[in-house]
């Protein structure tokens, strides 16, 4: 009897006289979450329908517009799985079910399946990258974990995040291969090569790490691996400011110059950052006026980086006229 008990809820689901309706929106995606029975549901719906038509004559889409049982089914908002909770084997330290009837995020099984498969090209196994070999060991660590981390901390409020294990293995299994291929040795040499201990807290990572240095400053770091996959729903998103993909030239030797890019600063005079475009077509939405200068220079050497100083970089990044002149008209410094 205690344990059919136990399968039984503290509260009446099923209470007539109760309604809840919430509504989240991003962008032009929204959801809501109706407690309810599906009559009024349908009817919420249709009231929709009506208002899209008449208020701002659109068209409601039946096969993105879903009624969504929440106990049984999950829903797509985001690209996050959305669902309630029901999980009578987790207690708290009082012996309670404080899981169930909960709404949990969860990563979905198809993303990650997706994501494997862009290493395989079509086949069970992984291959390398053949477009990196040409590039430093730095540029080729930093672009693995850019991309790994990325999707890490999109996903990181989904109490699945674990699932995502999966793809670290295959992710690391192209990145060794890669350099591998690289420099024409086995797997095992890459790892014997490139192997390092990363501490996070009180946390030890094995990670691959290609480190410069650099005379009378801190060296530049590029690593694979260290990333945490343990939920939290309250843990800040960190959001690295990292390089996104390969440039015509190194990224390395571009900060080891300690130089600005447009106006000749130097790293003793103020910090370098590096400024990211998401691709070089953006470049030409300047079209029937004047190109800033920075755009002509990245324009020019066909980059989607460049490194700047801090002045330079917040007047880039906030749209406002360039306080220091281009190299070509500045005076020597």
């Amino acid at each position: 009897m205690r344990k059919q008990a136990q399968t039984l809820s503290s509260i009446d689901p099923q209470d007539p006289d109760y309604r809840r309706l919430r509504y989240c929106r991003y962008a032009d995606d929204f959801i809501l979450g109706f407690v309810g029975p599906q009559s009024e549901a349908e009817e919420i719906k249709q009231r929709l329908r009506t208002f899209l038509q008449e208020e701002l004559k659109l068209e409601l889409s039946e096969a993105k517009t879903l009624i969504t049982h929440a106990r049984t089914e999950t829903a797509r908002f985001l690209n996050y799985e959305i669902h309630t909770i029901q999980e009578n084997a987790h207690r708290d330290h009082r012996d309670r079910r404080t899981l169930n009837g909960t709404i949990g995020l969860r990563v979905p099984r198809e993303v990650v399946k997706k994501k494997c498969q862009s290493y395989r090209r079509y086949s069970r196994t992984v291959h390398h990258r053949t477009e990196l070999i040409n590039d430093s060991d730095f540029t080729v660590l930093a672009l693995y974990q850019a991309e790994y981390r990325g999707l890490v901390e999109y996903y990181r409020l989904a109490y699945n995040l674990h699932s995502l294990t999966e793809l670290e293995g295959t992710m690391e299994e192209s990145l060794t291969k890669t350099l591998a291929a690289k420099y024409r040795m086995s797997v095992p040499k890459v790892y014997k090569k490139y192997q390092a201990t990363f501490q996070e807290g009180e946390k030890r990572y094995k990670v691959l790490q290609v480190l410069i240095e650099r005379e009378g400053k801190k060296p530049l770091v590029a690593q694979w691996g260290g990333i945490s996959l343990h939920w939290d729903i309250k843990v800040p998103i960190k959001d690295h400011r990292t390089f996104l993909g390969p440039g015509r030239s190194e990224l390395e030797k571009r900060l080891l110059a300690d130089t600005c890019e447009y106006c000749g600063t130097t790293g003793d005079v103020e910090r370098i950052e590096v400024h990211h475009i998401r691709a070089l077509k953006d470049l030409k939405s300047y079209d029937g006026r004047e190109k800033p200068a920075w755009v002509k220079v990245m324009a020019a050497r066909k980059r989607k980086t460049l490194v700047l100083c801090a002045t330079c970089h917040q007047d880039v990044t906030y749209g406002r006229p360039m306080r220091r002149k281009p190299m070509s008209v500045s005076p020597k410094r």
